[in-house]
Protein backbone atom coordinates (compact mmCIF):
# COMPACT_ATOMS: atom_id res chain seq x y z
CA UNK A 1 0.00 0.00 0.00
CA UNK A 2 1.72 3.55 -0.95
CA UNK A 3 0.25 6.30 0.82
CA UNK A 4 1.01 9.79 -0.62
CA UNK A 5 0.91 12.75 1.81
CA UNK A 6 1.52 16.43 1.21
CA UNK A 7 0.86 19.56 3.25
CA UNK A 8 -1.71 21.65 1.02
CA UNK A 9 -2.87 25.52 1.88
CA UNK A 10 -6.78 26.53 1.82
CA UNK A 11 -6.19 27.00 -1.73
CA UNK A 12 -4.54 23.86 -3.26
CA UNK A 13 -1.50 24.33 -3.51
CA UNK A 14 1.89 22.52 -1.88
CA UNK A 15 4.21 24.88 -2.34
CA UNK A 16 4.54 28.53 -3.69
CA UNK A 17 5.43 29.27 -7.39
CA UNK A 18 8.99 29.63 -5.93
CA UNK A 19 8.99 25.84 -4.55
CA UNK A 20 9.30 27.85 -0.90
CA UNK A 21 7.53 26.44 1.87
CA UNK A 22 7.46 29.19 4.15
CA UNK A 23 3.34 29.48 4.71
CA UNK A 24 3.95 26.15 6.65
CA UNK A 25 4.42 26.54 10.08
CA UNK A 26 6.61 24.59 11.96
CA UNK A 27 4.48 22.25 13.78
CA UNK A 28 3.73 20.33 10.80
CA UNK A 29 6.99 18.85 10.69
CA UNK A 30 6.02 17.16 13.96
CA UNK A 31 2.77 15.71 12.61
CA UNK A 32 4.66 14.48 9.64
CA UNK A 33 7.76 12.97 11.73
CA UNK A 34 4.65 10.99 13.67
CA UNK A 35 3.24 10.30 10.60
CA UNK A 36 6.09 8.56 9.21
CA UNK A 37 6.32 6.59 12.35
CA UNK A 38 3.38 4.67 10.84
CA UNK A 39 5.09 3.43 8.04
CA UNK A 40 7.64 0.81 6.46
CA UNK A 41 9.47 3.10 4.28
CA UNK A 42 9.49 6.59 3.15
CA UNK A 43 9.69 7.71 -0.25
CA UNK A 44 10.29 11.25 -2.04
CA UNK A 45 11.76 12.81 -4.71
CA UNK A 46 15.56 14.68 -5.49
CA UNK A 47 13.87 17.84 -4.91
CA UNK A 48 12.02 17.17 -1.55
CA UNK A 49 15.69 16.16 -0.34
CA UNK A 50 17.36 18.83 -0.90
CA UNK A 51 14.59 20.84 0.40
CA UNK A 52 14.33 18.80 3.51
CA UNK A 53 18.56 18.84 4.06
CA UNK A 54 18.05 22.81 4.16
CA UNK A 55 15.72 22.74 6.92
CA UNK A 56 18.37 22.73 9.05
CA UNK A 57 19.95 20.71 11.78
CA UNK A 58 17.28 21.10 14.34
CA UNK A 59 14.74 19.39 12.23
CA UNK A 60 16.75 17.56 9.71
CA UNK A 61 18.21 14.90 12.66
CA UNK A 62 14.77 13.73 14.11
CA UNK A 63 14.14 12.82 10.17
CA UNK A 64 17.35 11.26 9.76
CA UNK A 65 16.88 9.81 13.22
CA UNK A 66 13.58 7.76 11.89
CA UNK A 67 13.78 3.87 11.73
CA UNK A 68 12.24 3.44 8.53
CA UNK A 69 13.82 3.38 4.95
CA UNK A 70 13.93 6.49 3.58
CA UNK A 71 14.00 6.21 -0.78
CA UNK A 72 15.04 9.55 -2.66
CA UNK A 73 13.58 8.47 -6.47
CA UNK A 74 15.17 10.02 -9.07
CA UNK A 75 16.70 9.22 -12.68
CA UNK A 76 19.84 11.37 -11.73
CA UNK A 77 22.38 8.61 -12.05
CA UNK A 78 24.82 10.47 -10.75
CA UNK A 79 22.55 11.91 -7.48
CA UNK A 80 24.39 11.01 -4.32
CA UNK A 81 22.29 11.70 -0.69
CA UNK A 82 24.09 11.29 2.45
CA UNK A 83 25.09 7.65 3.97
CA UNK A 84 21.16 6.80 5.09
CA UNK A 85 19.38 7.18 2.05
CA UNK A 86 18.27 4.71 -0.57
CA UNK A 87 18.14 5.74 -4.22
CA UNK A 88 15.73 4.27 -6.71
CA UNK A 89 14.85 4.89 -10.17
CA UNK A 90 12.02 2.77 -11.23
CA UNK A 91 8.92 3.44 -9.86
CA UNK A 92 8.00 -0.56 -10.14
CA UNK A 93 10.48 -1.27 -7.74
CA UNK A 94 9.92 1.48 -5.48
CA UNK A 95 6.40 0.03 -5.21
CA UNK A 96 7.30 -3.22 -4.21
CA UNK A 97 10.07 -1.89 -1.33
CA UNK A 98 7.97 -2.40 1.44
CA UNK A 99 4.35 -3.43 1.52
CA UNK A 100 3.04 -0.16 3.64
CA UNK A 101 5.35 3.06 2.29
CA UNK A 102 3.97 6.87 2.63
CA UNK A 103 5.03 9.07 -0.72
CA UNK A 104 5.50 12.67 0.49
CA UNK A 105 6.85 14.51 -2.84
CA UNK A 106 5.79 17.04 -5.67
CA UNK A 107 3.34 17.35 -8.96
CA UNK A 108 6.12 15.20 -11.08
CA UNK A 109 6.37 12.28 -8.68
CA UNK A 110 3.18 12.44 -7.12
CA UNK A 111 1.82 12.60 -10.49
CA UNK A 112 4.29 9.76 -12.24
CA UNK A 113 3.10 7.43 -9.19
CA UNK A 114 -0.63 8.10 -9.75
CA UNK A 115 -0.70 7.36 -13.04
CA UNK A 116 0.62 4.15 -12.88
CA UNK A 117 -1.86 3.52 -10.30
CA UNK A 118 0.30 2.77 -7.91
CA UNK A 119 -1.30 4.97 -4.66
CA UNK A 120 -3.99 3.82 -3.06
CA UNK A 121 -4.71 6.59 -0.09
CA UNK A 122 -4.00 9.97 -0.08
CA UNK A 123 -3.09 12.22 3.29
CA UNK A 124 -3.66 15.99 3.20
CA UNK A 125 -2.56 18.15 5.84
CA UNK A 126 -5.26 21.29 5.11
CA UNK A 127 -3.81 24.79 6.25
CA UNK A 128 -5.48 28.02 7.13
CA UNK A 129 -3.93 29.29 4.58
CA UNK A 130 -4.32 30.78 1.21
CA UNK A 131 -1.52 31.73 -0.85
CA UNK A 132 -2.46 33.04 -3.94
CA UNK A 133 -0.57 31.10 -6.54
CA UNK A 134 1.70 27.98 -6.22
CA UNK A 135 2.45 24.49 -6.96
CA UNK A 136 -0.18 22.00 -7.18
CA UNK A 137 -0.26 18.66 -5.81
CA UNK A 138 -0.24 16.99 -9.99
CA UNK A 139 0.93 17.94 -12.83
CA UNK A 140 -1.47 20.40 -14.65
CA UNK A 141 -4.89 18.65 -16.07
CA UNK A 142 -4.50 15.64 -13.58
CA UNK A 143 -7.34 15.35 -11.20
CA UNK A 144 -7.50 11.67 -9.39
CA UNK A 145 -11.03 10.48 -8.19
CA UNK A 146 -10.65 10.51 -4.27
CA UNK A 147 -13.44 9.44 -2.07
CA UNK A 148 -13.08 11.13 1.29
CA UNK A 149 -12.88 8.82 4.42
CA UNK A 150 -14.02 11.17 6.98
CA UNK A 151 -13.93 8.96 9.93
CA UNK A 152 -10.03 8.99 9.69
CA UNK A 153 -9.92 12.91 9.68
CA UNK A 154 -8.11 13.83 12.67
CA UNK A 155 -7.97 17.80 14.15
CA UNK A 156 -4.51 19.30 14.63
CA UNK A 157 -5.26 22.43 16.29
CA UNK A 158 -4.52 26.56 15.11
CA UNK A 159 -7.65 25.13 11.85
CA UNK A 160 -5.35 22.59 10.99
CA UNK A 161 -6.96 19.34 9.81
CA UNK A 162 -5.10 15.67 8.54
CA UNK A 163 -7.52 14.16 6.02
CA UNK A 164 -8.29 10.92 4.36
CA UNK A 165 -8.96 9.71 1.00
CA UNK A 166 -8.62 6.62 -1.11
CA UNK A 167 -7.73 6.69 -4.74
CA UNK A 168 -10.58 5.25 -7.11
CA UNK A 169 -9.44 3.54 -10.37
CA UNK A 170 -11.73 2.64 -12.93
CA UNK A 171 -10.62 -0.41 -15.15
CA UNK A 172 -11.48 0.51 -18.52
CA UNK A 173 -11.60 -2.70 -20.76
Amino acid sequence: MLTLYNVISSDGFIATKDGSEDFIPDEVWNDFLDLCTKYDALIFGKNAYASIQSFGKKLVEPFEDLSIPKIIVTRDKNFKPKTGYIVLSSLKEVAVFRPNMLLSSGPKLNTAFLKEELIDGVILNKLPIAIGEGIPQFEKGVHPQLTHLPELDTEKGNDRKLVFYKVVYFLIR
